[in-house]
């Protein structure tokens, strides 16, 4: 397994990231870890050091709203709007880019419609170079998100979408009364002992995050991922920091050996499919399928090919990507889950990512075959 993992010290480089963390678990543990190249000019990364998760944090944040569930503090499919009646009233007057038979049909807007990708919403506000350039609180980033005009029918489509995950973060807020992350830390992280993944790092654990290149903004006060500001906004469909390590462990309480901290029912629910076969994808990413196989914040392998998870992995395998450069997937018909976290976003796919994720993949899963 230790030799799988050596792959990723050929990544580091003026085509690839700076550095690179990845760990592997398997029946039980964490059986490998593998670090290479810098987190930052002249420091070397560590299996302590904190990677930006970017949209590895849907899982988690999924999960929070799974253990709410759990809780009967709200149900899958009852109406969001009825918790978050901004939601329900939709887009401004004068808005542009409105539907209006599309927006009759926001009122039915459901938590597993967001958690899946399938409500209609589109994927963000604009452009992500746009975003934050006023330094709005996140507050403001998820009254906007609310206000979004519908791009296709709820349930008719798989739009993958960070709007969703606000409007979710908002649902959680109001039906249990308690800032967001505080849920997570009690309801997902604490149970699994997970103490290094963090939103907003300060202090001293903020020396041992990694400086994350090409990113929007570089070297002003809202630059994403490495700026006091965007840390600061927590985002909850893209703004933890971790270890490989824990990411791992936390991909393992959705495997047969890992600890549980949901019922093996919300398990299920999570790892497969709830789109009912709808076609669609990953705008920005520009990645389509169909059908187009989404559990309640992760995506499920099911019969795709070209995956991030590779060839070998099963379909049950149940993953998420992120723009950070980072990658998270498990495979419960193997008892195995990959984290390889990088410093260097793929906003210009550096030496085509998808095929350095899927040979480090196959690498690991042949190993742990043997």
């Amino acid at each position: 397994m230790n030799e799988a993992l050596r792959l990723v010290d050929e990544w580091v480089g003026p085509q690839g990231p700076q550095g690179v963390g990845a760990a592997v678990w398997h029946r039980g543990e964490v059986v490998a870890e593998r670090v290479a190249g810098e987190a930052g000019p002249g420091e070397p990364v560590t299996p302590e050091t904190l990677f930006a998760l970017a949209s590895v944090t849907k899982p988690i944040a999924a999960a929070t709203v799974m253990a709410l569930v759990e809780q009967g503090a709200v149900s899958l499919d009852e109406p969001v709007g009825r918790i978050v009646p901004e939601f329900r009233a939709g887009p401004q007057a004068g808005a542009e880019g409105v539907d209006p038979v599309l927006e009759r049909l926001r009122p039915s807007i459901s938590a597993r419609q967001l958690l899946c990708h399938v409500s209609g919403l589109p994927e963000d506000i604009g452009t992500r170079e746009t975003r934050y350039e006023e330094m709005v609180p996140i507050e403001s980033v998820i009254d906007a998100y609310c206000r979004l005009p519908l791009s296709s029918a709820p349930g008719a489509e798989l739009r993958y979408s960070n709007a969703g995950y606000g409007v979710l973060a908002r649902v959680a807020e109001r039906v249990s009364g308690r800032p967001f992350w505080a849920l997570t830390d009690d309801a997902v992280l604490s149970p699994l002992g997970l103490s290094d993944i963090v939103a907003n790092p300060a202090g001293q654990v903020l020396d041992r995050v990694a400086q994350l290149s090409d990113t929007s903004h570089a070297g002003t006060e809202v630059e994403s991922y490495n700026s006091a500001y965007w840390r600061g906004l927590a985002l909850p469909w893209g703004g933890l920091f971790g270890t490989a390590r824990e990411a791992a462990r936390f991909a393992a309480a959705f495997l047969p050996s890992g600890e549980r901290f949901l019922s093996e029912v919300g398990v299920a629910m999570m790892t497969n499919d709830q789109t009912l076969e709808v076609p669609g994808g990953v705008e920005s990413a520009k990645v389509r399928w169909d059908p187009g196989a989404w559990g309640l914040g992760w995506e499920v392998k099911g019969g795709k090919r070209r995956h991030w998870s590779g060839d070998m992995t099963s379909s049950r395998t149940f993953c998420h990507f992120g723009h950070a450069g980072t990658l998270l997937w498990g495979d419960p018909e193997q008892d195995l889950a990959l984290a390889v976290f990088c410093n260097r976003t793929v906003t210009h796919m550096w030496a085509f990512i998808l095929t350095r994720w899927a040979r480090l993949s196959n690498a690991v899963v042949a190993a742990a075959s043997r």
